[in-house]
């Protein structure tokens, strides 16, 4: 079949089985939603979840591919529908985590309550300002140049032309959910 523009979402029960056992039950398909193939698949989420919250077929879990995923998606259909995304998210992109040497933003302790951070080499952050950055609520955070120019760890932290090293969190809530589905991603099995 060939459909010109469109892109096709559908919706199915599972249920778990072991390995190469056939299914007790038949998947049944519970919603299908049709979209504009220019629309990113985030965009079809939460009026797919809204079909099947009318038709009271939302599932604990729902199982997704990686075209979904976001952080506020998988906060937000928690809070909006109590559904837990299961879905792989994009990993870390900074320029650490896809080198895998050097210190990536989750190797650093962030206390949200104290409003500061802590270095994998014990220091902590000057600064913390909340910003929106391209439209979207931020919290920048800062360490010193004087601590970070004479750190034996720099050339693996950072490599900014201000000798220090910076942070750009999204919103707590966004930024705990999205560790925790990467770690759980992570853990899985191949």
């Amino acid at each position: 079949m060939f459909w010109n523009g469109f892109k096709l979402h559908v919706s199915e029960t599972c249920h778990p089985q072991a390995d190469g056992d056939r299914p007790a039950r038949p998947n049944i398909i519970t919603n299908v939603a049709t979209t504009a193939s220019t629309l990113p698949d985030t965009k079809a989420l939460e009026p797919i979840h809204q079909a099947l919250d009318r038709r009271r077929l939302l599932p604990n879990r729902h199982y997704l591919d990686s075209g979904y995923p976001s952080a506020e998606l998988i906060v937000g259909s928690a809070k909006a529908h109590g559904v837990a995304l299961i879905t792989p998210v994009l990993l870390d992109t900074s320029r650490q985590a896809k080198a895998q040497q050097g210190f990536a933003a989750t190797d650093f302790t962030i206390d949200w309550d104290n409003q500061q951070a802590v270095c994998p080499a014990g220091k902590t952050s000057t600064t913390w300002n909340d910003v929106i950055q391209e439209g979207v609520a931020k919290t920048v955070v800062s360490f010193a140049a004087l601590d970070c120019i004479p750190c034996p760890s720099k050339d693996q932290c950072t490599s900014a032309r201000s000798n220090r090293r910076r942070l750009s969190l999204q919103p707590r809530e966004l930024t705990e959910a999205i560790q925790a589905a990467r770690a759980h991603q992570l853990k899985l099995p191949p």
